[in-house]
């Protein structure tokens, strides 16, 4: 992946406790390439033998189609393998993921999991990401465990990955509980100033990318190009939103595949420049994140 490389002393990361806020200043630039002893062998350690761990969200679907919280660690594993080319730090990886495989997690293959039912294993993680396709719901208990959450300082990453014909289920559940436990209108639309897409790389004038397929082919006695690949994946573009807490930042909330996207390192899906800016997206939040 080509890119401008920034170099980050890896010192610089403020570690949570007890969910207080994470905020540094980075100011040392320049450019660096990927070292793979940044990344120690697994053990037992999280945060404290890591700069960063991406935990997922384990929550329950309302439908028991294919999709799960656990589809696609390839995805997860990309983005922190392209994470650890840019920013100078240990990331705790993502072992036997890549691309599109394996479809689900395997028990253990995640970094980190976590749920909204416990509140005290929350704590030690400042950044959470989490993804699906269908519709799901949080009880009264898991909202006020993410409502504190948030509020103490962490920060949430939602991104709706269609996949078939479906709709965007994920996207309207995770809007509808958002406007839920923090009230009517705390979802805004993220303007495209702001310097989520711009912090690391710029992200021009567009922000969020859109996953859309870019694999058609023309067969012998076809009149119109074919789908090739992985059926029927396609985004619903409603451009990115989040929950604000004063000024910082604290959910951001994607319906355009930007996970899909980190899957795609060869462009198969959806091109090799769309899998660069979704992965530099990625990159972008986690900095905001780490930083605020």
């Amino acid at each position: 992946m080509k890119h401008e490389q920034v170099k980050y002393n890896r010192r610089q990361f403020l570690k949570t406790a007890g969910g207080v806020v994470v905020s540094t200043a980075f100011a040392a630039a320049g450019h660096a390439s990927a070292v793979e002893d940044t990344i120690p062998p697994e053990g037992p350690g999280d945060l404290d033998l890591y700069d960063f761990v991406m935990p997922r969200v384990k929550y329950a679907h309302e439908s028991k189609e294919i999709d799960r919280w656990n589809v696609r660690p390839g995805g997860d594993a990309n983005l922190l393998r392209e994470l650890v080319s840019v920013i100078r730090c240990r990331v705790k990886p993502i072992r036997g993921a890549y691309d599109w495989q394996p479809q689900w997690a395997m028990e253990g293959q995640l970094n980190a999991v976590v749920s909204f039912d416990e509140p005290e294993k929350l704590k030690k993680y400042p950044f959470l990401f989490m993804t699906g396709e269908n519709q799901y719901k949080f009880d009264s208990r898991q909202k006020n465990n993410l409502k504190e959450y948030i509020t103490r300082g962490g920060f949430l990453l939602m991104d709706d990955c269609v996949v078939g014909s479906g709709g965007d289920f994920f996207y309207q559940s995770s809007f509808m509980l958002l406007e839920q436990v923090f009230g009517n209108g705390a979802v805004r639309r993220i303007p495209l100033e702001h310097e989520i897409f711009h912090n690391v790389y710029d992200l021009g004038d567009k922000g969020l990318p859109y996953m859309e397929r870019q694999n058609r082919v023309l067969l012998p006695g076809m009149r119109q190009p074919r789908q090739v690949g992985l059926p029927y994946m396609h985004g619903q573009n409603h451009g990115a939103r989040g929950v604000f807490i004063g000024d910082r930042l604290a959910v951001f909330l994607s319906s355009t595949d930007i996970h899909c996207g980190w899957c795609d390192s060869h462009g198969f899906e959806f091109g090799r420049k769309s899998y660069e800016k979704a992965i530099q997206m990625g990159v972008n939040i986690i900095m905001y994140a780490i930083s605020h």
